[in-house]
């Protein structure tokens, strides 16, 4: 695995990254490292935004791994975000990616690169379509996908017992209608991965367990045996951002979680 930081940020590349090589549109050596390079820099610049929103916002021992297909961003349940906050930093990865890939897609489109080698050419679309075109798919209010969870926080802000469950049934009808016009364009592959990552996010995550929980004062109901206290599914960024955005779930205050307990955050 290779470490290194970004700025006060930690981030873990793991060696399943290098499936992404797999997946790219070359089949000349130096066209698969064109391509590999570019969403490793997509990917990255996706989860920093998802990782320097966080710190800014107060949260700490925020890190980011990359990992096949994806990204991850995670941080302490004990940042105790808002929804509203919440929100924001779910938004801000994909966000990163559409300005900087756009700013690439306009140069593109102004001639830029009309006389730059076949490498570079490679490398830039590779890098538009990893960060502009899937930043927005990422924004299809599936969870874990960023969209998902923002549709979760922004659901919390007016529903704040209600949020996360109303979240996760809109998320499956969204998941199925994108899954059916992917065959029906005859894209087999898009349809699989998108049907994955909705049954990930179908589950009740920590946040729902936390809606349901009764007030302060009020007896809690009995806890069911094989409830994961880990947090919700990944967050993907680059041809498969299964980096989802994964909020710290909510606690009673009386009930303070353990410190060194980390959030997935934002898979890529």
């Amino acid at each position: 695995m290779l470490r290194f930081s970004l700025g006060a940020v930690p981030v873990n590349v793991h060696f399943s990254f290098l499936v992404i090589a797999l997946i790219g549109p070359g089949r000349e050596l130096w066209e698969i490292g064109a391509w590999t390079v570019a969403v490793f820099i997509a990917i990255l610049a996706h989860e920093a935004g998802h990782a320097f929103t966080a710190r800014a916002y107060g949260a700490r021992q925020v890190a980011i791994t990359l990992f096949a297909l994806g990204g991850v961003t995670t941080y302490p349940v004990t940042a105790r975000l808002t929804p509203g906050k919440r929100f924001v930093v779910a938004a801000a990865g994909s966000a990163v990616g559409i300005v900087v890939g756009g700013a690439v897609g306009l140069a593109w489109l102004g001639g830029v690169f009309d006389d730059a080698s076949r490498l570079t050419r490679i490398f830039a679309l590779s890098f538009i379509w990893a960060a502009l075109f899937w930043g927005i798919l990422n924004w299809i209010p599936i969870r874990p996908l960023d969209g998902g969870q923002m549709l979760t926080s922004a659901l919390q802000i007016v529903a704040p017992r209600r949020g996360a469950s109303i979240a996760r049934v809109v998320s499956g009808i969204a998941g199925t209608v994108v899954v059916v016009a992917a065959f029906a364009i005859d894209q087999p592959f898009l349809a699989i991965f998108v049907a994955f990552i909705t049954l990930m996010g179908m589950r009740r995550d920590p946040e729902e367990l936390a809606e349901r929980s009764p007030p302060v004062g009020e007896p809690a109901p009995p806890t069911r045996t094989g409830l994961s206290g880990a947090a919700g599914p990944l967050d993907v960024t680059g041809p498969v951002d299964v980096g989802g955005a994964g909020a710290p779930p909510g606690r009673r205050d009386e009930e303070p979680p353990p410190a060194d307990e980390p959030t997935p955050h934002f898979p890529i």
